[in-house]
């Protein structure tokens, strides 16, 4: 898990209300100008630029200015404070499918070698074999949510 360091630039620009409204702005719809951010919060173009420009020096939010506008975006360091808990998701899966992974091993593993049932002869119940067939195709499943979570986190990284 990537843990988030905080500087005293980064918690000085987190002090405002106004800068937290700025990313909050930003993280509900990226591509914002400074336009854009001054009629959503009813503030004034060059109070907006003042606070842009703090957020910036923090590298909370990031300047495209290869279009006609300069919009503004949030950085991965401004999504990760904003939304810690995403990073849990793959956590969670990940240990949910190795779960899944070796008790469907064992199962399989249970019913080939059988096992013995009052000094009888071996049993092999093929109920065993499909537990662990299914868990199987449950972690295959689970890694394949993994994969997809993990493109498009690189899709959408900023």
């Amino acid at each position: 898990m990537n843990d988030i360091a905080l500087n005293r630039e980064d918690i000085t620009a987190l002090s405002s209300e106004v800068r937290i409204a700025i990313l909050k702005a930003l993280d509900d719809r990226s591509g914002n100008s400074i336009n854009d951010l001054a009629g959503e919060l009813d503030l004034a173009r060059s109070t907006v630029h003042q606070h842009l420009g703090i957020l910036m020096d923090s590298g909370l939010i990031k300047m495209d200015g290869s279009r006609k506008w300069r919009t503004y975006s949030l950085t991965s360091k401004a999504q990760r404070i904003l939304h810690p808990e995403k990073g849990y998701r793959v956590l969670l899966l990940l240990g949910t499918s190795i779960f899944t992974l070796t008790s469907g091993l064992f199962f399989i593993h249970s019913y080939v070698c059988g096992y013995t049932v009052q000094d009888a002869s071996k049993i092999h119940d093929p109920l065993m074999l499909i537990i662990g067939e299914l868990l199987l195709i449950l972690s295959i499943a689970l890694w394949y949510i993994l994969f997809l979570l993990r493109k498009a986190k690189k899709r959408y990284s900023i």
